[in-house]
């Protein structure tokens, strides 16, 4: 928003340069963007042009910031005069005024400025509103914009003669009205809307725009003069509705200060009077349910440093907030802080606060830590958990990925039919409706970015919380996911690229459960499950269904433009470490050497490798510190319906070096076994 220099000096004394002025403003917390001197200006002026934050409404007029520069400079403040000249007749005599929507219309101002002569403005008007980029219109009109920019209330005045009936009322528009509005569009007008009507219907958008049938004319001769308080939000919703935006609407979105309402409309009319001759009415007339009581906040003086991290002292806080407008009672140990009408922003204790920090500036708070005492011990749970299976899934080679908890409906619907998301009352965006069930659209969203960027594979995780509807408010379980695609690193000795599989995703999995020392993780591969997005294997932990593991289904994965095998996986951390081991044991690195045995075996195809590996655990006489599967063929040479798994077993006893003969003992009680309980059978030349 652009002010004048010169402009702002008419009510506070200026002691300093504006270039200074605009940097202690920026302290104060209202940013200066820059500072212009266009060779039209006066000599001495300036145009400053601040970025006035939402929550400032006051400061959005010359006024407001010299209030702001009055108390950083321990200077008074000088308010604009408004004398109303004498012999009035009586405003309600002339007109009358209806409130019809209280709700929406809290207080309603109006005078008459009778036997005006429009003409263009004088010219040190002009100046100072095409100063800041207003265009100058005529006498009038001119005067309610300046004192829109001098105190911040917005006003409109109309042409008496024009309103039918002499007679206004503030009421919300009915179905099938409509409005041709100052810049000539016609406005279809819905319920809700609140307007300004004569005895003939709409003259006006209340707080947005006059309309054109009781404009301001050169043959306009008693000026209806109106300020008022209008509703926020019913302003902010008719604009957004309409499609328009003005000086007003902007500054009755925000709040307008209902205080002014009245010392505006009075400012206006003498104004008018002044420039453009005429009588102005008296008393004026004033109606509405008014905005409530003055705003009381409490206020601790011990509160001050405890929060700002040093002691102003209770003297400096009172003048403080006393310079800013605030009445402040001491009479008790938390004072009480009358809120001033015009600063809205304003709602508890620790507002007051940063007033007072604002006010000395925020770049004179030391910038040494103060001291903290410390509470609980150190990390919560939930944050270790974080952290641990962070590393873990990094660890495991992959990278970590943080999306939005809103999103899409359907695309949670993918992977859990059957659970209802929950929606947001107030969305965005519609792609971004509802909170999230599962965190693998957001996965896969990611991993089509990195595929399409030309990365030849993609191993991704994120950390966070699903949503799950409930009674009062929805659960939150912390989940853990990954997606995982295209090529990896292969293992081998020999360097080379391969394609990720299901083993990187079950792999990730015991990676993440070994980390968060969950003692008893199952993955159980003889529980396919052919639904729900993916074929997946249930994780159980303590006998509990913990998440799953498995492969997208290739239809979801296209749905998400990606056209290649993605393995993927998502655990309830909550779930699966219920149970899980509260710290670390030591394990002494082993004495004696391992033996490592080789079998490669040809099974039934619906036999799994955890079948294998338990019949090889219970099977074996001696300690077996590993069993693994490093490869499986199925295809020509093999029966139908078989299978070749190579699996490698790791015996290695605590105590001592273990013997070629007893391991082979082993070795042929393990094939036994197998053979007994799995019809699996070493594979030899015949099959070969």
């Amino acid at each position: 928003m652009r002010f004048s220099h010169a402009w702002i000096g008419e009510y506070v004394r200026l002691q300093e340069p504006a270039e200074a002025i605009g940097r202690r403003l920026t302290a104060a917390g209202i940013p200066l963007e820059s500072i212009e001197r266009p060779p039209s200006l006066e000599p001495g002026d300036a145009i400053y042009d601040f970025d006035i934050l939402t929550n400032r409404p006051d400061c959005m007029n010359h006024l407001g910031l010299a209030r702001e520069i009055a108390a950083l400079y321990g200077t008074p403040l000088i308010p604009p005069a408004a004398t109303i000249p004498p012999g009035g007749a009586p405003t309600a005599g002339v007109v009358s005024v209806a409130i019809e929507a209280p709700s929406l219309c809290r207080r309603y101002a109006a005078r008459l400025v009778q036997g005006v002569r429009v003409a263009p403005s004088p010219a040190w008007l002009r100046r100072r509103l095409e100063s800041i980029g207003q265009r100058a219109i005529n006498n009038v009109v001119d005067a309610t914009n300046f004192v829109l920019w001098e105190m911040g209330q917005p006003l409109h005045p109309f042409d008496r003669a024009r309103l039918a009936g002499n007679r206004v009322v503030v009421r919300e528009a009915r179905a099938g009205e409509s409005l041709v509005t100052l810049d000539g569009s016609t406005r279809d007008l819905a319920g809700g809307m609140l307007v300004i009507a004569d005895a003939g219907g709409p003259v006006a958008l209340a707080g947005i725009m006059g309309g054109r049938a009781s404009e301001i004319g050169d043959a306009t001769r008693d000026v209806f003069l109106e300020s008022a308080w209008f509703d926020p939000v019913a302003v902010r919703r008719t604009a957004r509705s309409l499609g328009m935006h003005t000086d007003a609407s902007h500054r009755f979105e925000r709040g307008a200060d209902p205080g002014a309402t009245l010392a505006a409309l009075d400012r206006a009319a003498a104004l008018i009077a002044t420039i453009a001759g005429g009588q102005v009415t008296d008393p004026p007339i004033d109606t509405g349910p008014g905005c409530g009581p003055a705003r009381v906040v409490g206020l601790r003086p011990a509160r001050v440093p405890a929060l700002l991290g040093y002691d102003p002292g209770s003297a400096a806080i009172r003048a403080a907030l006393e310079a800013l407008g605030f009445g402040v009672a001491t009479d008790s140990p938390a004072w009480q802080v009358t809120v001033p009408t015009f600063r809205r922003d304003i709602e508890r204790e620790e507002d007051l606060i940063e007033e007072v920090a604002r006010l000395r500036g925020y770049d004179a708070i030391p910038s040494v830590l103060p001291p903290l005492r410390a509470r609980g011990a150190g990390r919560s749970r939930a944050d270790r958990l974080r952290r641990d299976a962070r590393e873990a899934l990094r660890a495991a080679g992959l990278a970590e990925a943080v999306n939005f908890a809103m999103t899409d409906a359907d695309l949670c619907r993918l992977f859990a039919p059957a659970q209802a998301p929950v929606a947001l009352r107030n969305p965005l965006q519609s792609g971004a409706a509802s909170l999230r069930t599962t965190l693998l659209p957001g996965l896969l969203a990611n991993l089509a970015r990195n595929l399409d960027h030309g990365l030849p594979g993609a191993q991704l995780f994120e950390i966070g919380h699903a949503f799950r509807p409930a009674v009062e408010r929805p659960d939150e379980p912390l989940h853990a996911a990954g997606v995982l695609a295209g090529r990896a690193v292969s293992s081998h000795w020999n360097p080379g690229w391969r394609e990720v599989d299901f083993s990187d995703a079950r792999g990730a999995v015991e990676s993440l459960a070994a980390a968060l020392r969950v003692r008893d993780l199952g993955i159980a591969s003889d529980r396919i499950a052919r639904s729900d997005g993916m074929e997946a294997l249930p994780i159980v932990a303590a006998g509990a269904d913990a998440g799953r593991v498995g492969v997208v289904a290739a239809a979801v994965a296209r749905r998400f433009g990606i056209d290649r095998p993605v393995y993927a996986f998502e655990v309830d951390l909550a779930i699966l470490t219920e149970g899980a081991g509260r710290g670390g044991a030591f394990r002494p690195l082993p004495r004696y050497p391992a033996v490592r045995r080789d079998l490669a075996l040809v099974v039934p195809d619906v036999v799994t490798f955890d079948a294998i590996a338990a019949v090889v655990r219970g099977a074996s006489a001696l300690p077996i510190a590993d069993v693994q599967v490093f490869d499986r063929f199925r295809g020509r040479g093999l029966p139908q319906g078989s299978a070749s798994l190579a699996i490698q077993v790791q015996f290695q006893h605590p105590d001592r070096t273990l013997e070629a003969d007893e391991v082979q003992a082993a070795q042929e009680t393990i094939v036994a076994a197998l053979a007994r309980t799995l019809r699996a059978r070493l594979r030899g030349p015949e099959t070969d």
